[in-house]
């Protein structure tokens, strides 16, 4: 018993603690959502379960939908898993937070636009990976699976008026990016590198669920990568509103992109993985890994500079 970590452990009990209080959130909001979708959108309140399923046809089906995405959102990532820190000393998992300086959002905003080749990169090499030959109908379902969710997000954009475009680029760009990153970086991500016992096992480890909860298998590289980016920024600032601005700024410009191809305004398909040359991307993601290391060696220079890893300083983490 000498060898036992008791911040291993207590990272372990508050994993499983925000886990059931997700699943637990996921629950209450769900039905919350129903209930309000259910009035706001006058659709009956035993419809709006099968709404998956007669979202073309249903009347105020995307109002309806984003409505529920928001609560479910909320609740599973953000409000009930977040009462887990009125429970713990805040600073125990997380890095010390630093002042941010202007260069380094801006490195935020560059690698914001620099990542969309490089996904696309990504997801053209994802798209050809194919299961082996015992796990053919795996791969089937999987395709369909994209297909179906390829379908419901071209729904989902195809706004009818500029209160859905509103409500759209709120639920879909700040309240995801919000609550995802509150989720998978600030509660999960420090409690898994206290148990792996190393940063980046944590991060990517994180990325990985991250990714994975999106059930989309010919996204999930791309997915995961840009999720790791997300957590080394919450790992060298402290500050989760870094990686929040980061997923909310690559979330908006893949809307608007969306948006004005569906509404003919722009002839770039951003879902086009294929509309690059390989070469660009890789060019690109050479900007992006020398970027990335630059705002890594910002974040250590501020830090250097205000002696940020003194245990007796208190620490602002906001």
């Amino acid at each position: 018993m000498q060898n036992v970590n008791p911040l291993r452990i207590r990272a372990i009990s508050d994993l499983l603690i925000v886990v059931g209080l997700a699943a637990l959130g996921g629950v209450l909001f769900s039905y919350l959502g129903t209930v309000l979708a259910a009035a706001v959108c006058s659709i009956p309140i035993s419809d709006i379960p099968f709404l998956m399923n007669s979202y073309v046809s249903t009347p105020k089906a995307r109002t309806a939908l984003l409505i529920l995405q928001s609560c479910l959102a909320l609740g599973s990532f953000m409000l009930f898993p977040g009462l887990m820190l009125f429970f713990r000393r805040p600073n125990e998992f997380e890095t010390p937070a630093i002042p941010i300086k202007k260069s380094v959002l801006g490195l935020v905003i560059v690698l914001a636009v620099l990542m969309m080749p490089v996904n696309a990169w990504l997801s053209l090499w994802n798209e050809s990976i194919h299961f082996p030959s015992f796990l053919k109908e795996l791969e089937q379902m999987a395709i369909q699976k994209e297909d179906e969710l390829r379908d419901l997000t071209l729904f989902l954009v195809d706004f009818q008026s500029i209160s859905e475009m509103v409500l759209g680029f709120i639920v879909i760009s700040f309240i995801a990016g919000l609550t995802e990153e509150f989720f998978f970086r600030k509660l999960l991500q420090p409690r898994l590198i206290a148990i792996f016992g190393n940063f980046h096992a944590g991060i990517w480890i994180t990325a990985f669920i991250f990714s994975a909860i999106h059930v989309q298998f010919f996204g999930l590289i791309p997915r995961m990568v840009l999720g790791a980016l997300f957590g080394y920024y919450y790992f060298w600032t402290g500050r989760i509103w870094v990686p929040v601005f980061a997923h909310t700024l690559n979330n908006f410009i893949t809307l608007a992109a969306m948006v004005l191809y569906t509404r003919k305004i722009s002839p770039v398909d951003i879902e086009n993985t294929q509309i690059l040359p390989w070469f660009i991307s890789a060019t690109a993601a050479g900007f992006c890994l020398t970027l990335a290391l630059k705002l890594r060696d910002n974040a250590k220079a501020i830090r250097s500079e205000i002696s940020a890893y003194s245990p007796e300083k208190e620490y602002d983490k906001s």
